[in-house]
C-alpha cells in the first residue's frame, strides 16, 4: 500500500495532491493518507468520494492526526 503524508498541506492543495496520486493508481488499489485534524479531515474524504474513490477507513491516532485508507475508483 502506498502512503501519502498530507499533514501541514492546506486545503485545497491536499485534495489536489491526493487526486494526482490516486489518478496514477489502478482501480481497487489502496492509498493510506495522513491528514491533519480540522478542515483537512472535513474536506478531503468527501472530495475524494465525489471523485469516485472509496473511503475504507478513517481513524485518528494518538498523535492527533488522521489516517484514512482510500480505494482508487
Amino acid at each position: 500500500m502506498e502512503h501519502l503524508d498530507l499533514r501541514k498541506i492546506p486545503c485545497p492543495r491536499n485534495t489536489s495532491k491526493a487526486l494526482i496520486v490516486l489518478s496514477g493508481m489502478e482501480t481497487g488499489e489502496s492509498l493510506e493518507i495522513f491528514l491533519d485534524d480540522g478542515e483537512p479531515i472535513q474536506n478531503v474524504p468527501s472530495s475524494l468520494t465525489i471523485e469516485g474513490h472509496k473511503i475504507l477507513q478513517m481513524n485518528q491516532n494518538s498523535e492527533g492526526f488522521w489516517i484514512i485508507i482510500v480505494e482508487a475508483g
